[in-house]
């Protein structure tokens, strides 16, 4: 839905499975931009997708967001709410401590569910993850269908 070379933003988060090569969804066009510096991390073994993982470059001036996160969602069979919840709460907590204020946020590069569930859990990671800081975090939806259900979830 958007184009990651045209948000105005602080950094980018990107998740990842560790068992799903190539990188998928905006993790996927990241890598792409940045010439395989994500997958470059994964073959050299210093990223390998572990639930919590995290990683931190710069955007090479490929798009807007000087930082890229790259998170670790674990395997992706054993994704879960609370697998995602403690993503968030990392990516909330990493984003802090880069003093980022913005950040557009893609933990759904499998093509995952966005259930209430998972929408509610990813909320809550970022809340905890944030304190008391305030972050402005924008969701990236993978799909018109995504993006209908999670304003839907939003609003209500």
């Amino acid at each position: 839905m958007h184009d990651i070379k045209d948000l105005e933003t602080d950094a980018v988060i990107v998740g990842f499975h560790e068992d799903v090569r190539p990188l998928k969804g905006t993790a996927g066009a990241l890598d792409w931009l940045l010439c395989g510096a994500l997958s470059h991390l994964i073959i050299k073994k210093k990223m390998r997708g572990v639930l919590g993982e995290v990683a931190l470059l710069t955007s090479k001036g490929k798009v807007p967001a000087d930082k890229i996160f790259m998170i670790g969602l674990g395997p992706r069979e054993a994704s879960s709410p609370e697998s995602l919840r403690v993503a968030a709460r990392v990516a909330a907590a990493s984003s802090v401590n880069a003093g980022i204020t913005r950040a557009a946020l893609d933990f759904f590069p499998a093509g995952a569910a966005q259930s209430d569930d998972v929408l509610a859990a990813i909320r809550e990671g970022l809340a905890d993850g944030a304190g008391a800081h305030l972050i402005d975090f924008t969701l990236l939806a993978p799909d018109d269908t995504a993006f209908a259900r999670m304003s839907r979830f939003v609003r209500a």
